[in-house]
C-alpha cells in the first residue's frame, strides 16, 4: 500500500490544526496509508519508506520553524539521491505572508530532487496583529489544506506522480 508521510511542527496549534485537516483529506483515500509525525520525531526511515511527503510549518521570522529545519538536517544526507522524483507539497501557518517559508522549504527539498505537485497552502492568521501567532485560521484555508491532503493521496494512489 502506498504511504504518505506528513511531517509538521507547531508551536501555538495553528500548524497542528492544518496537519489535522490534511490528514482528514488523506483519510478520504483508503488506498493510501497515512503516517503523521511531529518534525522532532520524524526520521530518515520515515521519509525513505514514504511514497509522498506533505510538510507543515509555522512561519517563524519569515522562515520555517527550527524543528522542521532540524528534520531536514537529520534526514537530508541519508535520503539524498534516494527520494528523487517523489511528490511533495507544503502547508504553512503564517502570521505575515508565508512566502519566505515556502521558498526555503522548496529550496531545501529541491536538493532532494523531489517533485512539487501542488503549489501548497499558505494559511494566514486572521484577527491578530501582522506577524503574530494570534488570531484564527480562516475556514477556507482549512478546507484548502484538507483538499491538498486528498489531492496528494489520490495522485499517489493512482500512480500519477
Amino acid at each position: 500500500m502506498p504511504r504518505l508521510l506528513v511531517v509538521y511542527h507547531t508551536q501555538t496549534g495553528g500548524t497542528a490544526a492544518l496537519a489535522e485537516r490534511a490528514a482528514k483529506g488523506v483519510a478520504t483515500i483508503p488506498e493510501v496509508e497515512l503516517v503523521v509525525r511531529h518534525a522532532g520525531d520524524a526520521t530518515a526511515s520515515d521519509l525513505l519508506s514514504a511514497d509522498g511527503l506533505l510538510l507543515g510549518t509555522p512561519e517563524n521570522f519569515g522562515y520555517i520553524s527550527g524543528m522542521l529545519k532540524d528534520f531536514f538536517d537529520r534526514v537530508y544526507y541519508d535520503c539524498e539521491n534516494k527520494v528523487a522524483g517523489r511528490p511533495y507539497s507544503v502547508f504553512i501557518c503564517a502570521g505575515n505572508d508565508g512566502t519566505g517559508a515556502m521558498r526555503e522549504i522548496d529550496r531545501i527539498v529541491t536538493g532532494l530532487r523531489m517533485k512539487k505537485i501542488h503549489p501548497g497552502v499558505i494559511a494566514r492568521r486572521v484577527g491578530g496583529m501582522a506577524g503574530s501567532s494570534r488570531g484564527h485560521l480562516d475556514a477556507s484555508d482549512l478546507m484548502l489544506t484538507e483538499e491538498l491532503g486528498a489531492t496528494l493521496a489520490a495522485g499517489i494512489a493512482l500512480g500519477m506522480f
